[in-house]
């Protein structure tokens, strides 16, 4: 069946209620689309909501997003940190990536900013995301590190603030795995 022709479903899990059939699912889909065993980052994801795209009869594709609290120039964002987005490897380049992706910002009424960390920046553009200028950084403790070889991009939703410059510092708590 073409990916023009094809009827897909989007599916909103709220965080906690993963079953494990659904889960098996992902780590599946997400394990052969980064071409690695995916569990260990999976079982990080255990407050994330997941968003799935579905075909007739297979998950098409997976994105979750977790909430953390970035501090933008000293303005704290209530932001919804994306993750984990991917497609089957046969459904790649399809047109579904984006299609997930667009579910997203409908979703997100509720947070201040949407952002990630990106494997492939002109993908993200094109649908609207911005690469953050400034200065990373994240907060262990006391300590601030700096980390200026990361690259996030974020997504203004209609509560972002109007002055947001991407050209300020961004901050982020410290977690486990990766930092952005």
């Amino acid at each position: 069946m073409s990916s023009q022709m094809m009827r897909t479903g989007i599916e909103v899990i709220p965080p906690g209620a993963l079953g494990a059939q659904v889960r098996a699912e992902i780590l599946d889909l997400c394990s052969r689309a980064y071409e690695e065993d995916f569990a260990p980052y999976l079982d990080l994801l255990t407050s994330a909501t997941h968003v799935l795209l579905r075909g007739p009869d297979q998950l098409i594709a997976h994105a979750a997003w977790i909430e953390r609290q970035l501090i933008a120039d000293g303005m704290a964002l209530k932001t919804a940190y994306i993750e984990a987005v991917a497609v089957a490897p046969e459904w790649q380049r399809h047109g579904f990536g984006t299609q997930i992706m667009s579910a997203l910002p409908p979703l997100l009424g509720h947070f201040d900013l949407a952002a990630l960390s990106p494997a492939d920046e002109p993908f993200y553009q094109r649908l609207g995301w911005e690469i953050w200028e400034g200065p990373l950084s994240y907060l262990q403790g006391t300590n601030q590190v700096s980390t200026p070889d990361e690259c996030v991009m974020i997504y203004r939703l209609p509560r972002t603030p109007a002055g947001l410059n991407i050209g300020s510092s961004l901050k982020a708590d410290w977690r486990e795995g990766d930092i952005w």
